[in-house]
């Protein structure tokens, strides 16, 4: 009867810990997915909160105008010029990648404010 209550136990120790061992692979699994950029398919989603409108360009794109609460997404790898005149002679302020914006982004939701005086915060 002892031998028999023993087997079992080994048993149930075994189950416990195999459910242990799944529980925290899992764990361990979904923490490592969270340090994944999480816009690197996406890009970041910047808004115009200065109070003008700016003009944006894109790395061998034309200029386009970014009215006061529009936005315009940078994907990775991309740069984006902003400029202060309709022609896009005049550097709003120096080039960007999308790193640059995405250091900005905190909270991590892939988006960014461009406020008065080029200051860029977190959407």
């Amino acid at each position: 009867m002892a031998q028999r209550n023993c087997e079992i136990m080994k048993k149930v120790l075994f189950i416990f810990l195999s459910v242990l061992f799944l529980f925290l692979f899992y764990a361990m699994s979904t923490s490592f997915a969270k340090d994944e950029d999480p816009c690197k398919d996406q890009g970041i989603i910047v808004k115009n909160l200065s109070f003008k409108e700016i003009w944006y360009k894109p790395q061998g794109g034309s200029c386009i105008v970014l009215k006061r609460h529009n936005t315009f997404t940078i994907k990775p790898a991309e740069e984006i010029r902003l400029f202060s005149d309709i022609v896009c002679k005049t550097s709003y302020c120096p080039a960007r990648i999308c790193t640059d914006y995405k250091s900005y982004d905190v909270n991590d939701n892939c988006g960014v404010k461009i406020l008065p005086n080029n200051t860029l915060s977190d959407m």
